[in-house]
């Protein structure tokens, strides 16, 4: 059924491809789904959106209509809505006369929209942006660098978590405040390493032992094979490859290609070490899209904070599970959400205080927990503690910690064919055995014909 929208706050909604008037279309969806697309599948889409609809067209993509107060702009499905709806009333019971009407989409029209609306003007004043997003649109001058405001209010690294400023610090800039965070690490089927004869691993493994299990796991054939590692890594979206050993395909402030760097070279190696060597995981695009960890025939696979409530309704008692951070050995990819001011704003001040509230504020923070991690770092702790009894023993300040050593994959124009090229080369070391070194010199021969046209 649809979000509670009544009296909360003034609801529109972002244009539908009707036209700028209307009609307005939201489909709302069920909690629980036929797997819903992946928060990276939906982002990847937008990237490919938002791309053509920037380079495109120059009309307003959203019309903020008539009337007082902040325009909110945040994406989701119906839950998110409802949460974030949620939070902008509380914002407003604290602040009687402040007023919030909040404009809305999914995930994939809203960030199709977005370069139009800072484009034309039209931008809400507050705006939920994926991590990729801030530095992917950083160049269109659509967010407010922050830096006075934090260092006016005292704000700093350690009001949040570790890293959650990392997506934020563009070109000595401060253009958003984290709201939630992903925490990454490596789920393990605990039945399938028990099985095998394999301990749990443990915070502080190392990447010797991820491959030592993931090969032990792996047997059988057909319809029944089980795999040591899900193939999360060599799909459209290949962002997790490079960061594996702490680099990325390019240098995005340089503008000069890294895919010869001996980092990137180190862990697409590793990865078709899996496929070839060990016989661990299957290959990239194999089984990607149909089945996952929650089948059951995977001993290890990559996990993020986001997964946890889907997995564990899809698991339930099937099999026993686990998480834990990642080897030692590697760094991977950064995620989060966070609000951002519009610069074109002519209510700055008071967007960048509706910014903090849910950034910093810890009932709003607690609200927000249902989407993500809390920020706030004395939230995160509260809401770990408030998780259910299994999920609440993994290991989330290991798993938080690590995120201070993660990259951001920058996205965004250009740098978007460049990950295509990648996506290529991932595909063909792994389904054809083509050498690593070959398929990454390539990436970075055409990479810089990219850079330079």
């Amino acid at each position: 059924m649809p979000p509670r929208t009544a009296k909360r706050c003034d609801a529109d909604l972002l244009l539908s491809p009707a036209g700028p008037r209307g009609p307005f279309r939201v489909t709302w969806r069920a909690r629980v789904t036929a797997r819903p697309p992946s928060r990276r599948a939906v982002l990847r889409g937008a990237a490919a959106g938002a791309a053509l609809a920037a380079g495109t067209a120059s009309g307003c993509g959203f019309s903020r209509g008539s009337g007082d107060g902040l325009v909110f702009g945040f994406h989701g499905d119906s839950i998110a809505i409802d949460t974030y709806q949620q939070v902008a009333e509380l914002y407003q019971r604290r602040n009687p006369g402040a007023r919030v009407r909040c404009t809305y989409a999914d995930s994939l029209g809203f960030f199709q929209r977005l370069p139009l609306m800072f484009r034309a003007g039209t931008a809400p004043d507050v705006v939920i942006v994926a991590e990729s997003w801030v530095s992917g649109l950083s160049q269109l001058g659509g967010y407010a660098d922050l830096t006075r405001f934090l260092e006016r209010d005292g704000l700093g690294e350690d009001t949040w978590v570790p890293g959650a400023l990392t997506p934020a610090r563009i070109e000595g800039q401060t253009l958003c405040l984290p709201c939630l965070v992903y925490p990454k690490g490596i789920a393990y089927n605990r039945t399938l390493l028990r099985e095998a004869g394999m301990p749990d691993p443990r915070p502080g493994w190392r990447e010797a032992q991820f491959v030592e299990t993931a090969a032990a796991v792996a047997h059988g054939s057909g319809a029944g094979r089980v795999w040591g590692l899900h193939n999360g890594f060599g799909t459209a979206q290949p962002w997790d490859v490079p960061t594996i050993h702490g680099s990325l395909p390019f240098d995005p402030y340089e503008r000069r290609m890294t895919a010869t760097d001996p980092r990137v070279v180190s862990s697409l190696q590793l990865l078709a070490d899996l496929v070839h060597e060990h016989d661990a995981m299957p290959g990239a695009a194999q089984e990607q899209d149909t089945v996952n960890f929650t089948s059951g025939r995977f001993g290890l696979a990559l996990f993020a904070g986001y997964f946890l409530t889907a997995w564990t309704e899809q698991i339930g008692s099937r099999f026993d599970w686990g998480v834990v951070p990642f080897p030692a050995e590697w760094s991977g990819t950064y995620q989060n959400n966070n609000a951002a001011v519009f610069e074109g704003s002519r209510r700055k001040e008071e967007a960048f205080a509706f910014a903090r509230f849910l950034s910093t504020d810890p009932e709003a923070q607690e609200m927000l927990a249902p989407l993500g991690t809390p920020a706030l770092r004395e939230t995160a702790g509260t809401w770990q503690r408030g998780l259910p009894a299994a999920a609440a023993e993994y290991p989330w300040p290991e798993l938080i910690q690590q995120m201070e050593d993660q990259l951001v994959a920058y996205q965004g124009g250009v740098f978007n064919k460049i990950w295509d090229v990648l996506g290529g080369a991932v595909q063909a070391v792994e389904n054809t055995g083509k050498p690593v070194g070959q398929a990454l010199h390539e990436v970075q021969e055409r990479g810089t014909e990219i850079l330079r046209a």
